[in-house]
């Protein structure tokens, strides 16, 4: 329905061409912008009549729009029909090929649908085309001419023509549009037969599906049994294969049997040849073997006669190896007394002297040791050189002064341990012939006491100390003393005494109570009690002893030493042995001590508990010093128990045991009152004469 109109003024335009669709056709022409005649008179019309008229207008309107829509919907529906009918011939076509038994009737069906569609298309083409024609027809232009305003009966009949045309128009459309619906009722019937057909070809073929499904299925099982039968055939082959070829083994090894055998009797013949020449050579060496043999018989009886004679003389030699054996043990015996006398020659309480060497910084600061002079093995001189010799004091004395002091034994600074340890070895062996021995180091902090006792480096055997030497020279001794029948067993214990309190060293038990007893009622022996003693078998086992006690050692830094020890620690090695030849027994100690260092307050910076440590140390090595000056002097007291130092140490200062004192020197300059005061100490000590040691039997 067309819906556009004029303004009620607007004059009318001259008449042109009609712009309704061209029925056939698909698409609108274009309007620019300008209303058609038609349009125009429509709206004059409908301004001019009464209301009734009006309303039939606008329903003639509705009309013409729905059948333009009719119009344009069959077209569109005609063109739709013709596309989808190709796909549903094409489907038939592809249907077909399965279906052989159906293609003609099939073909003649679509033979008869695709000439009724051709008709019933050249039919509505030519209606359309009659269509066409009338509906473009127009009638003939009358002369171009505006009639006049007051011409209104004139304009009247303009009007009433146009819309007798018009209606003419509209009753053409619904003709045609009564056609339209025909051929489409007629395609729908064509559509309907052929989805029929479509759908029996489908169901066709799906048979024809099924049915080839099951000649596979057949073919599949003809298939596996044909290739079963295959397989039974080859592993049959295989077999009577495998069997041929071992026939042919067999025959080939029955053929080289044959072959070996015969060369087997040949070789068999040939020796029996052999044999039948050597028989009579046989006989003649049998003969010659005889004669041998009786002159045989008569050495063996000549030997015999010489075996008795050796074995009286073998019987004289065992027991004069006996009676030497016998010798020997007197001599070891005698070899015990006179190495005892020896030691008792040279002293029972012998004092050595050692010079650490500069180390570190101390070789930069200082360059050499001017002021400790070594003269000989066994004496030294120390100067105090003030480097002024034109300086006096009270009267014009030198301030440069000299202090000589002899000793057992004196070692300088190049000393090396083992050149240490060769004369500190015959102490060891009167340990093992049963004495006490007591080996200890005296000195200032920092003056080597630890390292020539325990030494340094663990992973350097010539930085080994006395006690790991001692350990090495002791098994070595008892393992050969086995080949004399000394059998030795040997029992450690490491202690320290801290701040005036013993510490066991090797304890795996804690808050334990240790105190110095008497053996017996006599005092010839000291013990203490709950300390920890293990047996040793090996040195590996005194080594790891030694490495676990040296952790538990008291050691702090001073402004003197950087690893001081603060404690004074014994290391006891109880031996006993006996002799299952001699029946002879002994029972010896071997205590190697290192005396914590003397050291002055004022020069170690000592605070705190380090200044409690250095109270603790100097006052027990001055208690030493007063028990060494009361032994010079003979005193008829001696006060060992003033310190639990001097107690342990009673019966190695006492005269039962055989002392060596180590007096260590610090060699820089500005520990010469030390040093002095050390060798003064040495000194006392040297002098002392204590009573002899004597040998513990079991």
């Amino acid at each position: 329905m067309s819906s556009t109109q004029e303004a009620p003024g607007s004059a009318l335009r001259p008449q042109k061409t009609s712009k309704l669709m061209v029925p056939g056709s698909l698409t609108k022409r274009a309007r620019p912008g300008s209303v058609d005649l038609e349009t125009g008179l429509d709206a004059k019309k409908l301004k001019m009549a009464p209301p009734e008229t009006k309303t039939s207008s606008s329903n003639l309107n509705k009309a013409k729009s729905k059948s333009s829509m009719n119009i344009s919907s069959s077209v569109r529906g005609r063109l739709t029909t013709t596309n989808t009918r190709q796909p549903i011939s094409t489907r038939t076509t592809l249907s077909n090929r399965n279906v052989p038994d159906r293609r003609a009737t099939t073909a003649s069906a679509l033979n008869r649908t695709d000439k009724e569609n051709r008709f019933s298309r050249e039919k509505s083409t030519v209606g359309g085309l009659n269509r066409e024609k009338s509906t473009v027809s127009r009638p003939p232009a009358k002369p171009s001419g505006k009639r006049p305003a007051w011409d209104v009966k004139g304009r009247l009949e303009d009007m009433e023509a146009k819309f007798a045309e018009t209606m003419k128009r509209v009753c053409d459309l619904e003709n045609e549009k009564k056609n339209l619906e025909t051929d489409n009722e007629v395609k729908v019937e064509i559509v309907t037969q052929t989805t029929k057909q479509a759908s029996e070809l489908r169901d066709q073929l799906d048979e024809k599906e099924a049915e080839i499904s099951k000649l596979k299925k057949k073919i599949s099982e003809m298939e596996d049994e044909h290739s079963t039968e295959i397989n039974k055939l080859r592993r049959q082959l295989e077999n009577e294969e495998f069997n041929r070829s071992s026939l042919e083994r067999k025959l080939k090894s029955l053929e080289d049997e044959l072959s070996s055998k015969q060369t087997e009797v040949s070789g068999l013949k040939n020796s029996v040849a052999e044999l039948s020449s050597s028989r009579a050579g046989l006989e003649a060496s049998l003969q010659t073997t005889q004669a041998d043999l009786s002159a045989a018989k008569t050495r063996i009886t000549e030997q015999k006669t010489e075996m008795e004679a050796k074995q009286a003389e073998i019987e004289g030699q065992k027991a004069e190896m006996e009676r030497m054996r016998e010798k020997l043990n007197w001599e070891e015996t005698q070899r015990r007394k006179l190495h005892n006398m020896v030691q008792e020659l040279k002293g029972n309480i012998r004092v050595f002297c050692r010079v650490r060497p500069l180390l570190g910084e101390e070789v930069e600061k200082y360059g050499s040791i001017k002021h400790i002079l070594v003269n000989t093995d066994a004496s030294l001189e120390l100067v105090k050189n003030t480097g002024n010799e034109t300086e006096s004091i009270a009267g014009g004395l030198n301030k440069n002064m000299k202090y000589e002091f002899e000793f057992d034994r004196v070692f300088g600074q190049a000393a090396t341990q083992s050149q240490v340890f060769e004369e500190i070895s015959q102490l060891v062996q009167s340990a093992l012939d049963g004495y006490n021995v007591c080996v200890f180091a005296y000195g200032q902090t920092g003056s080597g006491k630890t390292y020539t006792m325990e030494g340094g480096d663990v992973n350097e055997p010539e930085q080994a100390g006395m006690i790991p030497k001692t350990i090495e020279q002791i098994f070595e001794v008892t393992q050969r003393l086995k080949e004399k029948g000394w059998v030795y067993t040997l029992q450690a214990s490491f202690l320290e005494i801290y701040n005036e309190e013993i510490r066991d060293l090797l304890a795996t038990e804690k808050n334990l109570k240790y105190d110095i007893k008497m053996t017996d009622s006599k005092g010839s022996d000291v013990y203490v009690t709950n300390l920890k003693v293990e047996t040793v078998a090996s040195e590996s086992e005194i080594s790891k002893l030694l490495n676990r006690a040296r952790k538990h050692r008291a050691v702090a830094e001073t402004l003197c030493n950087e690893r001081s020890s603060r404690s004074h620690s014994v290391f006891m090695l109880r031996i006993s042995g006996t002799n299952s030849i001699t029946t002879e027994s002994c029972c010896g100690t071997l205590n190697l001590v290192d005396l914590a260092g003397s050291e002055r307050v004022k020069e170690s910076g000592s605070e705190g508990q380090r200044l409690t440590e250095a109270q603790a140390i100097n006052k027990s090595l001055s208690n030493l010093g007063n028990v060494i000056m009361a032994l010079a002097q003979k005193n008829s007291h001696v006060p060992y128990r003033n310190s639990k130092l001097t107690h342990l140490l009673q019966n190695c200062l006492g005269g039962n045991s055989k002392t060596l004192m180590f007096v260590n020197l610090n060699p820089k300059e500005d520990s010469f009152n030390e040093t002095l005061n050390s060798l003064r100490f040495a000194t006392k000590v040297n002098q002392c004469h204590i009573g002899t040691a004597v040998k513990k039997v079991k």
